[in-house]
């Protein structure tokens, strides 16, 4: 069936959904925790979902196994796209405008060049700008338009999931604060946030291990936590708004998926604990979503590998957010 406007295809579809909105720093366990809520039979994982545009340009793998553009779940949202606003994402997979992010692994040169970028930080500019503003003031400085349409292509991207897909949960990891904060506050009985967040100290050992350096191995992730902590707790309604440990999820998942069960308001179903029986069909997040048959494993590898100089630079430069976050 073609529709013919969005106002037609919304009659037609299922608009009894929920969304979870993943927000954590990068290696705190997101995909992980996408991938565990995607193993129950009503929640469609969808992982870095706004990096949707480069994963079909750059004709990446779903985590199904088959080409994003050839996945049979896949296409059924472009075809729906296609029919409910008119977009080819297979001919023009960043015209369908979803929140402003920069990649930083797997980039498209031919998408990210400096002008793409420049504008991305100039709205991010004001975005921040906009986050020091008290909360009766915001609705005076809009976000951008381009943005506000993001939000909305989102929204409908997300509904197309569960008709198409037969899901009443959404699981989107992509991270970014500032969107969740603005899907939420548009629609806020759809919208839930899980806040996740893994000790520091993990972070700090993982990206290490990457070879990054000492700065860079704990800047991304305590600047995350110190913008986003005050603002998802100012702007989320608090029964919205869920914190958990990454560590809580991977050495108790049957306790922290009851947890996480309740708070999308659906029952807990054992066989989410075997991360192997279910497929899903995440884009982009780490190779993780690969390794269904690893499970779920806790890593805490920087209690005997961390130490020395090491963990003293951490402790002086994260050591206060890390107990912040309940951390000792």
């Amino acid at each position: 069936m073609i529709y013919s406007n969005y106002s037609q295809a919304k009659k037609n579809v299922q608009d009894d959904f929920c969304v979870l909105y993943i927000c954590s720093a990068a290696r705190s366990g997101s995909t992980l925790t996408d991938m565990f809520l995607g193993g129950h039979s009503k929640v469609a994982s969808l992982g870095e979902v706004d990096l949707l545009g480069k994963a079909i340009s750059l004709d990446a793998t779903c985590s199904c196994g088959d080409k994003l553009r050839a996945c049979i779940q896949w296409r059924k949202i472009f075809d729906a796209i296609l029919a409910v606003q008119g977009v080819d994402l297979i001919k023009n997979p960043y015209k369908f405008k979803l929140w402003d992010i920069i990649a930083f692994n797997e980039i498209d040169y031919q998408q990210q060049k400096p002008a793409y970028r420049l504008a991305i930080n100039l709205r991010k500019a004001w975005m921040g700008i906009r986050d020091h503003l008290p909360h009766g003031l915001r609705k005076d400085f809009p976000i951008p338009p381009i943005l506000l349409k993001a939000l909305h292509n989102k929204m409908n991207l997300y509904r197309e999931i569960s008709r198409c897909w037969n899901k009443s949960v959404i699981v989107d990891s992509s991270k970014v604060f500032r969107e969740a904060i603005e899907l939420h506050q548009r629609w806020p009985d759809r919208v839930k946030v899980i806040l996740l967040v893994r000790d520091g100290r993990g972070v700090y050992l993982s990206r290490r291990s990457s070879g990054r350096s000492q700065s860079e191995s704990v800047r991304g992730w305590l600047s995350y936590y110190r913008r986003a902590l005050p603002l998802l707790e100012s702007h989320i309604t608090p029964s919205s708004l869920l914190k958990i440990r990454y560590e809580d999820i991977a050495s108790d998942p049957r306790k922290a998926g009851q947890l996480l069960c309740d708070f999308a308001g659906i029952s807990f179903e054992s066989n989410m604990l075997d991360l192997a029986q279910s497929t899903r069909h995440l884009v982009n997040g780490n190779y993780t979503k690969f390794s269904p048959g690893r499970g779920i494993q806790l890593d805490e590898r920087w209690l005997t590998e961390l130490n020395g100089e090491e963990l003293d630079f951490f402790e002086r430069i994260g050591g206060n957010m890390n107990h912040r976050l309940g951390y000792r």
